[in-house]
């Protein structure tokens, strides 16, 4: 019931709001084996001081040593060796037993290098790898200010307008690349300023997330030509373009696993992982989309080496990176060292979906993930009222002070994996409050192709055990008559108003507790209050001076009455 969520907030931000049990189970995994818990600095550069710290099984042991090479190359015993400091014991219901907390310094390192570690004792080492960078990589100053639009390239729009989509929604309806840069109009009126495409590498599905060659574009969305001009074109206009790259897993019709199948003394059999039975692991059980094993060298550069590519031959801007969390940290440590040495301005965001003491490691790893935390909790409060105003400003300030400022965090309403907001909120009204919280937050926001038209659904993603993803993919409704033109012109003017008020996308965050959702932000001298009803009820609220409504551009004088479900974005004008 809303308001009885009386708990430790910070074990809201700090810890884990998945399934107890769940989580009991991931934790019994975990301290089966060695688990890099820390890294002090998240992001080291050269000359820093640096500790790790690690959690182990019980130790059996006395003494156990981190071996570290600077080199690139695994450790092995002959390697430069500290000996690690026993810092904490936990008992651990999940293991029945206790676990060891043990910490390390690393000596000064003066030159951007990836560092390599494994653990063992004075005569043997663990098979598991750990690793990070060294470096002054962070993500590029454009990301700052940018607003994301999010584009399912195969429901889009096509080349041929007069064509109409299919209500097959399993296969490919037509969406294409040509169709995207027809539409650039469209796109440069909403102030977006970057394009995340969805795969549009050769796959047998409509959505692509089951590439069969890294290196080449799928048919049915169009050539490298037209990547090319839409590529040149957007960006003459100051739109850049990410493309959405999928490391984890391939399809079982590409070539290389094809290969690797049928043949059991194949060079490509250790790039996936089978067993003694022959069975191979894939994402999510699903028998047409194998693991890539990523830790074999020459698989870690084969997908490397393609997202190199299409940067370097199309001057794509950087990646949204499907399942980020499938790879382990090892692989994004040279992933993000070898994209950023070449390419320092493109952005790297991940999709992990977990808490946000999850998502944290992967600082310096990654140039910042999409924030699967803020969409849960966003939705919990304007469309579920689970929290009262006070507590949903409390998460947002823990949250705001919780990662280091050169990880980027990127909020959505919606996306391609969820229902759509106006299907569960059912009020236009909740979406517009709800996207004034997000645009004025200091997270990237992203925008989901048709969300800033009304796009709905027709039925919800889950039937019994079945997903039906399709239902969030409509294809977009691009006749004015089926598009809501209110609505488009509000999304219009939260983006031009976010990218002229530095203190909304780089302000400070300063909460007021009340019975409305309302908080200060604040970059140097520009101050602007935000207010959000609610609320079922007509609401005053006494202002501190003389302020203009940055939407409708009215001016309030030290009270304004907010009506239910209503927002407002106040500059303060009397200084």
């Amino acid at each position: 019931m809303r308001g009885e969520n009386t708990m430790d907030f910070d074990d809201r931000i700090f810890g884990d709001l998945e399934r107890k049990e769940f989580l009991i189970e991931r934790e019994a995994q975990e301290l089966s084996h060695i688990i890099l818990e820390e890294i002090i600095p998240e992001d080291p550069t050269p000359m820093d001081e640096i500790t790790l710290s690690f959690l182990l099984p019980p130790l059996s042991e006395d003494y156990i040593y981190l071996y570290y090479n600077t080199d690139n190359t695994e450790p092995d015993l002959s390697s430069q060796k500290i000996t690690l400091v026993k810092d904490k014991i936990y008992w651990k219901d999940s293991i029945f037993n206790f676990a060891v907390k043990v910490k390390a310094k690393i000596p000064l390192q003066k030159e951007e290098k990836i560092i390599k570690i494994k653990l063992g004792g004075e005569d043997k080492i663990s098979n598991e790898l750990y690793s990070f960078s060294i470096d002054y990589f962070s993500p590029p100053k454009w990301v700052d200010t940018s607003v994301i639009y999010h584009i399912f390239v195969d429901r889009f729009a096509k080349d041929a307008y007069e064509v109409p989509w299919s209500d097959n929604l399993k296969m490919k309806l037509g969406g294409n690349l040509k169709g995207i840069t027809k539409h650039l109009d469209y796109i440069e009126s909403l102030e977006t300023d970057v394009i995340w495409l969805s795969p549009i590498f050769k796959a047998a599905s409509y959505h692509g997330y089951d590439i069969e060659d890294y290196y080449d574009i799928d048919s049915a969305w169009g050539s490298k030509e037209d990547l090319k001009e839409l590529v040149n074109k957007a960006f003459n206009r100051g739109i850049r373009i990410i493309l959405d790259f999928v490391p984890n897993h391939l399809s079982s019709n590409h070539p290389i696993f094809q290969n690797a199948i049928q043949n059991q003394n194949s060079l490509y059999r250790n790039w996936f992982i089978f067993d003694e039975n022959g069975k191979y692991e894939t994402f999510c059980g699903v028998k047409t989309m194998p693991k890539i094993n990523l830790k074999n060298k020459e698989a870690m550069d084969h997908i490397i080496n393609a997202a190199l590519y299409w940067i370097r031959e199309f001057g794509i801007s950087g990646y949204r990176l499907d399942h980020a969390t499938g790879p382990d940290f090892n692989f994004w440590t040279e992933y993000y060292f070898r994209l950023k040495n070449k390419f320092p301005d493109t952005f790297h965001l991940g999709e992990i979906v977990d808490t946000p003491l999850q998502v944290k490691k992967y600082a310096g790893k990654l140039d910042g993930t999409l924030d699967f935390f803020l969409f849960k909790i966003m939705r919990e409060f304007f469309i579920g009222k689970k929290w009262l105003p006070a507590e949903f400003q409390k998460i947002i300030g823990l949250k705001q002070r919780f990662y280091n400022k050169n990880f980027k965090t990127v909020s959505f309403l919606e996306n391609h994996d969820s229902n759509r907001f106006l299907w569960v909120a059912k009020d236009k009204k909740l979406l517009k409050i709800a996207a004034i919280f997000q645009f004025t937050h200091n997270d990237i926001p992203v925008i989901y192709n048709g969300e800033e038209m009304g796009a709905n659904q027709y039925r919800d993603i889950l039937e019994g055990t079945h997903t039906l993803h399709e239902f969030t993919r409509l294809p977009i409704p691009w006749k004015e008559e089926n598009q809501d033109l209110e609505l488009i012109n509000f999304f219009k003017k939260l983006v031009s108003i976010r990218k002229a008020q530095p203190s909304l996308y780089g302000g400070d965050y300063i909460p007021i507790f009340s019975e409305i959702l309302s908080y200060y932000k604040v970059f140097g001298n520009e101050k602007i209050l935000v207010l959000i009803n609610t609320t079922d009820k007509n609401k005053n609220y006494k202002l501190d001076g003389i302020f203009k409504d940055l939407i409708t551009e009215k001016i309030y004088e030290y009270e304004i009455l907010l009506p239910p479900m209503e927002g407002y974005i106040l500059l303060q004008v009397d200084r």
